[in-house]
């Protein structure tokens, strides 16, 4: 076979297929979008991407799946304007809330998914489209080919790679198997048969993380595992317990094995 021959859209498609957790619909997403918020306001996510980015000032960005703008918000200080897109309504009701307290006049938001048509919902080509952890989809070469026609000067994307948040060691702890589903490495093989080579590096973070309380800690890790049933309850509280740790200043620390990673993957958009 030649890698011509290899149609990555269907291997990502077969891959979603036999991951260990299901594909969050709108109604999950809007459900957990304050625990989201919340989870994300301890993270090192937007910093190290904001370092990897750099901005520039006279920039408009479109955000793809901005959840409760995790990036969309710090991206705004330094840019021109963002433009935030969620299919979760209640994601965005947790951005707008954030841009409210942060006072900040250069963020719209719109209600909108990968799917839809997105000039009909108002949006216009931006500068830079970026898409941060929110390439879950069923059609992976669709939603490249749609950010690369929505973008005037350049595209970025931050993938999954491996396991990404999920840690494997917790799966083993309350006995399932643990499959990751597809990567980073879909999207940069799918992007060269589309005629782009992407740059590409790497974010990793999250080797440990700060919380309120035992309790804070065990609901920050029960997002990775869908329906846990109530035998599993005590494992996942096992698996807490071995990883965490008292802060000196008050507080608990959970400590992974491995750090969540992350590719960070951008190309020039060629008029």
């Amino acid at each position: 076979m030649r890698y011509a021959d290899i149609d990555w859209n269907m291997l990502w498609q077969q891959a979603r297929q036999k991951k260990s957790w299901k594909g969050k619909k709108k109604k999950d997403w809007d459900r957990r979008a304050a625990s989201f918020a919340k989870r994300n306001l301890g993270s090192d996510f937007s910093d190290l991407c904001l370092q990897m980015i750099h901005p520039d000032p006279s920039w408009t960005v479109l955000d793809v799946g901005c959840g409760p703008g995790t990036l969309a918000i710090p991206l705004a200080r330094q840019v021109k304007r963002v433009t935030a897109m969620d299919f979760s309504e209640q994601m965005l009701a947790e951005l707008a809330l954030r841009v409210k307290e942060a006072e900040l006049g250069n963020i719209s938001s719109v209600h909108a998914s990968w799917r839809d048509d997105w000039q009909e919902h108002g949006i216009e080509r931006h500068d830079v489209v970026v898409a941060a952890r929110s390439l879950a989809v069923d059609d992976l070469g669709a939603a490249l080919a749609k950010m690369v026609r929505w973008a005037k000067k350049e595209v970025i994307v931050v993938d999954r790679v491996g396991p990404g948040p999920f840690d494997p060691d917790l799966f083993a702890a309350l006995g399932r198997p643990f499959e990751p589903g597809p990567d980073f490495i879909f999207t940069v093989n799918i992007l060269f048969q589309m005629g782009i080579t992407p740059s590409l590096d790497y974010l990793e973070f999250d080797l440990q993380r700060q919380y309120a309380d035992r309790h804070e800690a065990i609901e920050g890790c029960s997002w990775m595992v869908d329906d846990l049933s109530e035998a599993e309850r005590p494992r996942l509280e096992q698996y807490v317990d071995e990883r965490l740790s008292a802060n000196q200043g008050g507080g608990v620390t959970l400590t992974r094995k491995k750090p969540v990673k992350w590719a960070f993957i951008r190309w020039k958009i060629n008029e």
